[in-house]
């Protein structure tokens, strides 16, 4: 990703201190509510922000929207929403999530590593969509998953 480009999204991240709001929870919330989630599974949650869908998939939070994965780790590039997000596990008393600040196009992780692999609509905000979902791909154990959301193009 280019630095230009990378820093940009970074900047506009960081000065959002509104972003953990009934909206935004709600929109990373309904993906979750159309996973198919057992205990054995391992999850990547890509361009996990604040953490709402790795929190869902972790816990039974209050509205026990999810059961309990194996495992999660959210990945985001921003260190101010990953500063945020460890501080929400702080607060709700969380500590089997794992959090890594990293651009996910540069990251690697071993095939076939994960059941299911979620990103709540910043999938459209990657330059090159093909290789991160080909990266995807390779990460996925057989008979895993992928689940995303795409904004809405207004027109």
């Amino acid at each position: 990703m280019s630095n230009d480009y990378q820093r940009q999204v970074i900047d506009f991240y960081a000065r959002r201190h509104d972003y953990d709001n009934d909206f935004t929870q709600a929109r990373a919330l309904k993906l979750v509510n159309y996973l198919y989630l057992q205990k054995s599974q391992s999850v990547l949650d890509v361009a996990t922000g604040t953490g709402f869908i790795a929190v869902a998939t972790r816990s039974l939070r209050e509205t026990a929207i999810a059961p309990k994965v194996k495992s999660v780790i959210g990945v985001d590039f921003t260190p101010a929403m990953i500063a945020r997000a460890e501080k929400k596990l702080e607060e709700l008393n969380i500590e089997n999530i794992d959090l890594i600040n990293a651009d996910i196009a540069a990251i690697d992780f071993a095939e076939s590593s994960f059941d299911l692999i979620t990103c709540s609509l910043a999938i459209a905000l990657f330059p090159d969509i093909p290789q991160v979902l080909a990266k995807w791909y390779q990460w996925l154990k057989k008979g895993g998953s992928t689940a995303y959301r795409l904004p809405k193009l207004r027109l």
